[in-house]
C-alpha cells in the first residue's frame, strides 16, 4: 500500500477530484438559480393524485436536488478511496462516468418527469457508487 502523499499525488486520483469540484461548481450555480425559477408551487391532478409542475423552469428544483445528491454519494466514494490509497485510474473513469450520467440524468429531469427514469438512473447510479467504494476495499483498506 501506498502512503496517502503518494496517492494523492498521482494524476488519475485529482482527476477524480476535479470531477467531484467541476459537479460542485453545478451545484453551486443551480444553488444560486433555484429561487429565482423554482416557484415551489405545483399543481395537483385530481384524476391520478400526483404533481405535475407548471413549467420547464420550475423543475430546476428537481435538477438542483440531482446534482445534490450524487455530488455527495460521489463525494462519498471518493473519500472512501483516498483515505483507503486505493484504486486510482479505475476509480477516475468511473468519477467521470458517473459525472456525465449526473448531467445527462438533471437535464433529462428537466424535461421528462417518469418515475420509470428516476427508477433507471437511480440504479445505475447505486451500481456505480457500489463498484467505486468496492475499489477502496479491494485495493486500498
Amino acid at each position: 500500500m501506498i502512503g496517502i502523499d503518494n496517492y494523492l499525488a498521482v494524476g488519475s486520483v485529482k482527476s477524480a477530484w476535479i470531477s467531484l469540484y467541476i459537479l460542485s461548481i453545478i451545484w453551486g450555480v443551480l444553488y444560486m438559480l433555484r429561487p429565482l425559477f423554482d416557484s415551489g408551487s405545483e399543481v395537483s391532478d385530481t384524476e391520478d393524485g400526483e404533481k405535475k409542475y407548471n413549467s420547464f423552469m420550475s423543475r430546476i428544483g428537481k435538477a438542483y436536488d440531482v446534482i445534490k445528491d450524487n455530488m455527495f454519494m460521489q463525494l462519498f466514494a471518493l473519500s472512501l478511496n483516498a483515505f483507503g490509497a486505493a484504486s486510482t485510474k479505475a476509480l477516475s473513469v468511473l468519477s467521470w462516468i458517473f459525472f456525465a450520467l449526473t448531467i445527462l440524468y438533471a437535464i433529462v429531469i428537466l424535461f421528462f418527469e417518469q418515475k420509470i427514469i428516476r427508477a433507471a438512473f437511480g440504479l445505475i447510479f447505486f451500481v456505480l457508487i457500489l463498484i467505486m467504494t468496492s475499489l477502496a476495499f479491494k485495493h486500498g483498506w
